[in-house]
């Protein structure tokens, strides 16, 4: 086995959105700063504009494709370095062959879990290679993460 695995890849699935999924938005935006108006909290509604100003830009903006590689020190995503020190456990998720993911639990509190495209690399070339560094240890991304991907983020 090699002592670096790397690969490219896209930052995020993307899912195309209809015009009807950004009249909705708008809609339930709407809806959300009347009822902010009828409440004398102007600042809620001015949170609420900037939030779909800024869920609406994100949507439109196109996935990067990433540069993705592991070495004997850690896992590297874009400019974007994770130590083997600063990560507890890993868990190569592999339901279908389109959606391959490794996540990875963090020892930081802010950044808990860690998860990575998995593409064009056979997911167990990068079992092998991660148990040589970490214990691999089942897990499973967040409901949270799981409805935004349901939602196209």
């Amino acid at each position: 086995m090699e002592n670096k695995i790397s690969w490219k890849a896209l930052e995020y699935k993307r899912k195309d959105k209809t015009a009807d999924w950004y009249w909705a938005v708008i809609l339930i935006a709407l809806a959300i700063i009347i009822g902010a108006f009828f409440t004398h909290d102007g600042f809620f509604a001015i949170l609420v504009i900037i939030s779909t100003a800024i869920l609406i830009s994100f949507s439109i903006i196109a996935p990067k494709v990433v540069e993705i590689s592991m070495n004997q020190k850690g896992i590297t995503v874009g400019k974007e370095t994770y130590p083997f020190a600063t990560l507890e456990s890993f868990w190569v998720e592999s339901k279908d062959g389109e959606n391959q993911k490794i996540l990875f639990k963090s020892k930081k509190l802010v950044i808990s879990l860690i998860a990575i495209p998995l593409e064009e690399h056979h997911h167990l070339d990068v079992r092998e290679f991660l148990l040589k560094y970490l214990p691999e240890v089942e897990m499973h991304e967040p409901l949270s993460q799981k409805i935004m991907e349901g939602l196209g983020f």
